[in-house]
Formats: C-alpha cells, sequence, structure tokens
C-alpha cells in the first residue's frame, strides 16, 4: 500500500508513519511538506490513500482536497489534524474527504483508513459492475418495451428498435439526431423536464406514466421509468428511461364496468374497497393470487388478509389518489399460507354520477416470478463478468508460469549442487501446480469441456484434494481414499472436477463451525433388484463418488428444490444457486445419476454413480518419458508480444540446435519473414497479439509458403479452435507448456514436413 502524507510537522509524521508501519508494516509513507511537492505527487498518481494536515504553514487542507480530487478523484483522503473543528470536518467531508481523524485520538486512524479503502474498492467494483452491463446493451433489443438513453440536456444516444417502430421512427434512424422531446407530446415533454428528470436526479429514479407520440400522430399512454446514472464521482453520468405501452390497459379500464360477467375469469387479483380500506369486491383471480375466498375476503379489511403492506399501500394510494385519480406501485404481500409475493398493483378511485369518490379498484398482478427470473438474469450476467474477468487473468498467468516451466528443466541440466537440483524441481512442481489451477479457471470461464476419455477418477480426486488441503478452512477434517482397484470411466475430466468441487464447496459451506468432510471413491455393481431401490439407476457396473460432511443437513421441505437452477439457501452475495444444477446436469450427460442421504443437524452424504469401463492397464498408463529430440539447424520464427515468453522459447530452442529468429508482433514478423520464406523450417506464433494477432499472421504465412508448418502458441484455451479452423490450419499448444512438449512437437511438426 502506498500512502501521501502531507505534514509540515516531522514529529507528528514519524509517529503517524508508526502507528501505520505498526499495522501495515510493508506500507509506503511519502511524506511532503508543500504544495510543490504534494501537486507533483498527485499529479503522478499512484497512491491508494492520501493523508493531509488540515492547517500548514504555507498551504490549506481544503486546497489540497481540491487539487486531489482533481488530478485522482478515486483515491481516498482522509484529513489528520490537531486544529480541525466541527464546521470544518463536515465542510471537508462535503468536498470530498472520506474522514477525519484528530491527532489526539490516533488511534482511530487504522478505523478510517479501513473503512475509506473499502468504500473505495466497492465504488471500483460497482464501475465495472455497470461497465459490464452495458456490454449487454444488446439484450435489450429484444424487448417489446420503449428502452432509450439520453444525456442530460436532452439529446439521446440509444432508442431500441421496439421505441422506434412505437414512435414511428425508422428503425435505421439514427438516435443522435433526436431529442428527447421528440417522443412525447410537448405538454408531457416539459412536465418530464420540469418535474420528472428532477425528481429523478435528486431520488435515483421517477416512475409513473406519461404518453407517447404514435407513428400516426396520436398518442400512446405509457408507464415510464427514468433512472438517472451516476459516475465514479458521484454525478449524473446519463439517463435511461423504459417505457411500456398501457394502450390495452387503459381500453380494459373504461370497459371495466361492462365487462363484469368477465372480471371473475381474470388472472388477475381484482379488489374493491371502500374508503376506509374494508373489502367490498373480490374476484376469483384474488383467490387464486391469495389464497382467500371472495366469502373469507369480503367484509374485512385490507391489511387483515394481507399483511401491513396494505396499509402502506391504502395510506400511499390515498395521497395519490386525491391528486390524480389513481396509482400504481410494487408491493410485497402475504397470501393465505403466509408466503411473502411481489405484487404489481394499480389503483384507481371510483366515483359516483356527481363525481364524488366512493370506493377504490385495485388490480394487483402476481409478478413473484418474474422478479426471481430477473433476478437470475442478473446473476447471469454477473457470472458471465465474473469468467471473462477470470479468463483475462488467466491468460496473464500463463505467460508468467511458462518461462518458468521451460527455464527449470534446462536450470537443472546445469546445476551440480544436488540442493539446487531439488530446488529448481520444487520450483517446477509449484509451476506445474500453478498452470493445473489456470486451466480450472480457463475451464470454468470459458466452458472448455474437451471430449470424453477414458479417466481415472483418483487423479482427479488427488488434483482436488490439493486444493482443498490449501483453500478450505483449517477447522474442517479433510480426507480422501480411493480403492486400489478403482475401475475407470469415460468422462470429461475438466467437468467430473467441477462436480467434485461444487459438492465440497457446498459441504465446507454446510459447515461454518467446522467439521468433516470425506471424498471417497470405490466400485459397486448393481442387479436389477438393486438398481430398482435407488432413483433414475440402472443395472451395471459404476464407480461411486462420495461428500460426506457433519454439516447443516438439508431439510426436507427444501430437498426436491435443491437442484433446481438458481435455488439456494444461502444469502444473495454468497451462492447463485447453480452448484447442485450444474452437478445433476454433468452427472446426467455422462449416463450416471446421484442420490442423496441427508439428516437435519447431522450431515448429508452425496453419490454420484458414472459408469465404469474396462480397459486394459496400457489404457491407463503414463507414458515413458523420451529423450529430447534435438534440431539440425532448421531456421524457426518465434512470435509472441510476451518478451520472456519470447526469450526463453529462444534460448530453449537455440540450447537444442536450432536457430531462431525472434518478433515481438505479426507486423515485424511478416517484415522477418517474407525475404527468408523458403529458409524458414517453422513458424511459433502467439495468438493474441497487438497490430497483426496469430490466426491473421498464419493467413499471410501460408501466402508466402503454402507449406510452412505453423505452431499456435495461447494462454486462452479458446485458442485450440481457432488453431483448428480452416482460416489456421496448424498445430496448438496451451501455455504454460513445458520444454519436452515444445521440443517434441516441433520435431513431429518439422519431420512432418520434410520426408526421411
Amino acid at each position: 500500500m502506498k500512502i501521501l502524507h502531507l505534514e509540515d510537522n516531522l514529529d507528528d509524521a514519524t509517529l503517524v508513519r508508526e502507528v501505520l508501519h505498526e499495522e501495515w508494516p510493508h506500507c509506503d509513507v511519502l511524506v511532503v511538506d508543500n504544495r510543490e511537492d504534494f501537486t507533483r505527487q498527485v499529479q503522478q498518481g499512484g497512491h491508494d490513500l492520501i493523508l493531509s494536515d488540515f492547517t500548514l504553514m504555507a498551504f490549506n487542507g481544503l486546497e489540497a482536497l481540491k487539487l486531489a480530487r482533481r488530478s485522482t478523484p478515486e483515491t481516498p483522503f482522509i484529513f489528520l489534524s490537531g486544529t480541525i473543528g466541527e464546521d470544518r470536518a463536515i465542510e471537508a467531508v462535503h468536498a470530498g474527504a472520506q474522514d477525519y481523524v484528530l491527532k489526539d485520538n490516533m488511534r482511530r486512524l487504522v478505523t478510517a483508513i479501513r473503512r475509506a479503502l473499502g468504500e473505495s474498492e466497492e465504488r471500483r467494483q460497482r464501475q465495472s459492475a455497470e461497465e459490464a452491463l452495458r456490454r449487454f446493451a444488446a439484450i435489450l433489443e429484444s424487448t417489446p418495451d420503449f428502452v432509450g438513453m439520453a444525456a442530460l440536456d436532452g439529446r439521446v444516444f440509444y432508442v431500441n428498435r421496439a421505441g422506434l417502430r412505437m414512435t414511428g421512427h425508422k428503425e435505421s434512424q439514427d438516435p443522435g439526431l433526436l431529442s428527447m422531446g421528440d417522443f412525447h407530446p410537448p405538454a408531457i415533454a416539459d412536465r418530464i423536464r420540469q418535474e420528472y428528470i428532477p425528481i429523478a436526479l435528486h431520488e435515483g429514479s421517477w416512475v409513473g406514466e406519461t404518453a407517447l407520440i404514435s407513428g400516426d400522430g396520436g398518442e400512446i399512454p405509457v408507464s415510464q421509468v427514468i433512472i438517472a446514472h451516476k459516475d465514479a464521482g458521484g454525478g449524473v453520468e446519463y439517463l435511461s428511461t423504459v417505457m411500456r405501452d398501457l394502450s390495452a390497459f387503459k381500453e380494459a379500464e373504461r370497459h371495466i364496468r361492462e365487462q363484469a360477467d368477465l372480471i371473475n375469469k381474470a388472472r388477475d387479483a381484482i379488489i374493491v374497497s371502500d374508503l376506509n380500506g374494508r373489502i367490498t369486491f373480490w374476484n376469483h383471480g384474488a383467490g387464486r393470487v391469495f389464497g382467500w375466498t371472495p366469502l373469507e375476503a369480503i367484509g374485512r379489511l385490507g391489511v387483515e388478509l394481507l399483511g401491513e403492506a396494505a396499509l402502506a399501500d391504502s395510506e400511499e394510494a390515498g395521497k395519490a389518489l386525491v391528486e390524480d385519480g389513481e396509482w400504481r406501485g410494487e408491493l410485497q404481500l402475504r397470501n393465505k399460507d403466509g408466503e411473502l409475493l411481489v405484487i404489481e398493483n394499480r389503483v384507481t378511485m371510483i366515483r359516483d354520477a356527481e363525481g364524488r369518490p366512493t370506493s377504490r379498484l385495485s388490480i394487483a398482478t402476481d409478478i413473484t416470478e418474474r422478479k426471481k427470473i430477473e433476478e437470475q438474469f442478473l446473476r447471469a450476467q454477473r457470472l458471465e463478468g465474473i469468467g471473462m474477468l477470470a479468463a483475462g487473468i488467466a491468460h496473464d498467468l500463463n505467460n508468467v508460469l511458462a518461462p518458468i516451466l521451460m527455464i527449470a528443466p534446462v536450470l537443472r541440466e546445469r546445476a551440480t549442487n544436488p540442493a539446487d537440483t531439488r530446488m529448481l524441481t520444487n520450483l517446477e512442481k509449484s509451476a506445474e501446480r500453478g498452470a493445473g489451477l489456470v486451466r480450472q479457471i480457463l475451464g470454468f470461464a470459458q466452458g472448455i469441456s474437451g471430449q470424453p476419455q477414458i479417466t481415472q477418477v483418483k487423479h482427479i480426486m488427488r488434483d482436488l484434494s490439493a486444493v482443498i488441503r490449501q483453500t478450505f478452512p483449517k477447522n474442517i477434517q479433510f480426507q480422501e481414499s480411493a480403492a486400489v482397484d478403482l475401475w475407470a470411466v469415460k468422462a470429461n475430466p475438466t467437468q467430473i472436477h467441477q462436480v467434485l468441487l461444487n459438492l465440497c464447496v457446498n459441504a465446507r459451506d454446510a459447515m461454518p463451525k467446522g467439521g468433516r468432510l470425506d471424498l471417497t471413491a470405490e466400485n459397486t455393481v448393481f442387479d436389477e433388484l438393486g438398481a430398482s431401490a435407488v432413483e433414475d439407476a440402472r443395472p451395471g457396473a459404476y464407480v461411486v463418488l462420495q461428500v460426506e460432511d457433519t454439516g447443516s443437513g438439508i431439510p426436507p421441505d427444501i430437498r426436491k428444490r435443491i437442484w433446481n437452477p438458481f435455488f439456494t439457501t444461502k444469502e444473495a452475495s454468497k451462492g447463485t444457486g447453480l452448484g447442485l444444477s450444474t452437478v445433476l446436469g454433468i452427472v446426467k450427460e455422462h449416463h450416471g445419476f446421484v442420490s442423496l442421504k441427508t439428516e437435519v443437524g447431522r450431515g448429508s452424504t452425496f453419490q454420484v454413480y458414472l459408469p465404469a469401463v474396462e480397459v486394459g492397464r496400457e489404457d491407463l498408463a503414463e507414458p515413458l518419458p523420451n529423450e529430447v529430440p534435438r534440431g539440425n539447424g532448421e531456421l524457426i520464427l518465434v512470435v509472441d508480444d510476451d518478451a520472456s515468453v519470447r526469450e526463453v522459447t529462444t534460448v530453449i530452442l537455440a540450447h537444442h540446435g536450432y536457430r531462431v529468429l525472434g518478433a515481438g508482433d505479426g507486423a515485424e514478423a511478416v517484415a522477418l519473414l517474407a525475404p527468408r520464406s523458403a529458409e524458414v523450417s517453422l513458424v511459433i506464433t502467439d495468438l493474441q497479439m497487438p497490430h497483426l494477432d496469430g490466426a491473421a499472421l498464419a493467413s499471410v504465412v501460408l501466402r508466402l509458403n503454402p507449406a510452412m508448418p505453423i505452431l499456435a502458441i495461447s494462454g486462452m484455451g479458446s485458442g485450440r479452435s481457432a488453431a483448428s479452423s480452416k482460416r489456421f490450419a496448424g498445430d496448438f499448444l496451451l501455455k504454460p507448456f513445458k520444454a519436452g512438449e515444445l521440443l517434441a512437437t516441433v520435431d513431429r511438426m518439422i519431420k512432418q514436413r520434410t520426408p526421411v
């Protein structure tokens, strides 16, 4: 952590440094005592936190805050002073400071810093989430509602196709040539600008009913939501709006009295109550939604049946009905069984012939399921964003690990000290373990699955056990065992790893105070009678993977729901509800089945049955190490924008008898290859590069020399698909790879090109 401290009192600066180093021993504290040095450091940036005295000899703390906010608005700023008063402290916070700490209460400094850093991290995460949501803007094109976005001055920069069609504009219309006033009748447009937008700017959003101009010049009544989107500094960046055509709803309201005989057929809850909230009409739809029959409901107060939220509805709607004659909003009401429902309610005042209010008409729609789907959609978006982030990180880590895996064997050949050899071996094993973890991240993030293959599950269990022992809480006792003669299965190893990981993570979460987790594997055979006793089982030989915990167990009332996608009993921030549904999907795809034994308070046991396959020992035997092949002076072009990977690859190839040309991108590679295309025996290229990526480079290479073999390398698993495409038609190595893998592949490709 890097901290910039503005302080002209050396003793105070020394005290603050000691307090900080006591809590964060490795933090870097840079002390400045004048405007020039402070301005230069702030402009250079790179600080995680700014501390500042409030009163200095020739500088003012508020001026320092203003300088910091202009140059680095995201950096937390805390006043640390002995002279700041309450009024100035409030002024400082309003000016953008995260907090202020008095020097005579230095114990509070650590707490203030932790809170300021936490708030800063939350802001960064919020910005990242907003940026991710923008990437999904194409989804908005599928909605039948009007969706638009505009700048604060009214200039429109986005309207979806439904919005353009609804208002008679061509779908090819450039939204940038339109303003908000082009979509609404003049009187409504003025009211939106003068009343509704200011409310949205102040409160974050506005909800109500307006109207659009239709293509034939008429008006379309719509429900409208205006949302003010804020930037990282808290200022409003732009406005968005969603409008739904209410024409059909308005038409239904006009004819509701004429169609009284059809009201009971409506699926919505239609309720009439007097001005005191006592129910006078309750249709069958209300019975279906809330569970009360008309006989049970009529004559009782709404709050008695639907809970306190109905009273809030009554009070809020009463105010709106007096002013506008109608009210619309969402409520959380309980049905007869006590279940919480999300209700979209529209309330209209009913008046007599002389215009005096007599009762209220409520039309309520149960949108509970719709809300759940919306939450699931947002969760899926977040998961996709996390997957993209994980894939990017994994790509960078692969480039970091690749030189280590290639350099270690070369250094081991040159090491003469046994201790050095052991350290190099440990280095290589650690890099291999890191590479394995990265491949798991890529498999999850990009859905890399591969083809089913003959698999020995005990190897997957061994890798997973290492992860569990390193990452699970130490108060969980973990044991792993597998039968010595465990059968093989035909499976996708990545997916089986995911099945076991999901079950073990659920077991961990069921034991917040610790417990025991057992992972076992054994063989079993079902005959007709045995298979009939287990749901979804079929006669045959199986490998049984069992995950047993001593956790909280699963209550009987939710056991059938745990396999449903997005169902979870965890908090919203701690679970997606996809774990068990993913387990079941993968196991069924492998023609297996899952059984569950659980008891509340005593733990759960999940058993995964995978069909066993008969294989010989040679099918599972690990290949013997081959002698590392050497070159015979062949010229190879290595292209990679990562200098360390390029350099190490060049050294390895040169050390084993090849001549090597190195290029940092595709454009440089073409310049090197063009005059020597006949001399070069092989091109090794990364796929993700600036200027000219690997696939584009391959096209150029093949035009220069159609017989040129090309080896693609990449830190992204998706590169395998690119390398196998018609455009590329080359071989592929996933970073990080060992020197032996590289040399064997190079030797094979050169020999295939040159007949012996």
